[in-house]
């Protein structure tokens, strides 16, 4: 198997499943109600809609720069999640995240291994280090999410 399909199978794994960790993304929120998701807690700024919003976000990012465009990140740093209204909403936001990953663990497979360790002239990380840590970045939110959603469960009435 090549590097660049065991990243992209690692991406796909923290977010579908069969990860070293043995919890992910998905399975996390299968069972949380769209109030549940955009509840901001005392404890936290974010949301759990905020952070799949914002894994999105990223995953939408680290493909642009596999092809060679670096967009620039705003100030909301993609934590601009739009208010959640009804329980069809929630999904749809989930949708949208693992599509993003579906569509960057293809874009991954059709990388060129050869660039994984090139510098790109916009002095960005080399892509292996962004692939990973990209990867990185989305089982730390995943933890976040598990925590938050073990508060939600803990104040059932």
């Amino acid at each position: 198997m090549s590097l660049l399909t065991h990243i992209a199978q690692h991406l796909i794994d923290v977010h579908e499943g069969d990860n070293w960790t043995e919890v992910n993304i998905k399975s996390t929120l299968h069972d949380l109600t769209y109030e549940q998701a955009a509840l901001v807690t005392p404890f936290s700024p974010n949301s759990i809609a905020m952070l799949v919003h914002h894994l999105a976000f990223y995953n939408e990012v680290v493909q642009q720069r596999l092809l060679g465009t670096y967009p620039p990140i705003p100030p909301s740093n993609g934590f601009d999640v739009p208010v959640l209204n009804s329980e069809g909403q929630w999904q749809e936001l989930q949708q949208k995240l693992f599509d993003s990953a579906r569509s960057l663990a293809n874009s991954i497979l059709h990388y060129s291994e050869d660039k994984l360790f090139e510098m790109p002239s916009t002095g960005y990380n080399v892509p292996y280090k962004f692939l990973h840590g990209l990867t990185e970045h989305a089982h730390y939110h995943l933890g976040q999410m598990v925590i938050l959603k073990n508060w939600h469960r803990s104040r059932k009435h």
